[in-house]
């Protein structure tokens, strides 16, 4: 079989190809790529560009890598299947408040109730927190990618510059109860 071609940019590597086949050796490429990341993550991007009308991306978190809590708008659906690792989504209503908590875990975990897939289908604030040291999930995403409208991030959210609010948001959210 050809081998894909690939672009590298910063913090994802696009991967393009009739026909996409990735293994083991790619998910162990992509966390070293993650650990060497100034943000802790790295992505294969498996669609040709941010035009594309399907954003599909494998997505490695390594440590505490933060995503502010951001929403979609009506008509961009986002969904998240785990392959290795464990991390939780929150979602949040537009104040803030934590109104959700989902732990996912890959499908061979051995709780046969663990989520292992999990979409979001309306504009309400979500965000991820890895919960092993690394995280491999697949995620889908309706394009195009139209930076700040896409993804339009809460106003609650800690900057991820502001390293003091984010770990404060973090412990926060780790001593959320459902």
């Amino acid at each position: 079989m050809k081998q894909p071609h690939s672009a590298t940019s910063a913090g994802a590597q696009y991967i393009q190809a009739p026909i996409i086949q990735l293994t083991t050796k790619h998910l162990a490429e992509l966390k070293t790529l993650a650990a060497n990341a100034h943000n802790g993550r790295f992505r294969y991007c498996l669609h040709e560009s941010h035009e594309a009308a399907i954003q599909e991306m494998i997505i490695c978190l390594h440590g505490m890598s933060y995503f502010p809590p951001h929403r979609h708008p009506t008509g961009v659906v986002e969904s998240y299947h785990m392959i290795e690792g464990q991390m939780d989504v929150f979602t949040f209503d537009d104040a803030g408040n934590i109104i959700g908590k989902t732990a996912l875990a890959p499908v061979h975990a051995s709780d046969e109730n663990k989520v292992f897939f999990h979409k979001v289908t309306s504009p309400c604030y979500h965000t991820v927190v890895p919960r092993s040291e690394y995280v491999i999930y697949h995620e889908v995403l309706t394009g195009p990618w139209v930076p700040d409208y896409t993804s339009q991030t809460a106003p609650f959210s800690p900057a991820p510059e502001d390293r003091a609010a984010v770990d404060k948001f973090i412990r926060e959210l780790n001593e959320f109860r459902v």
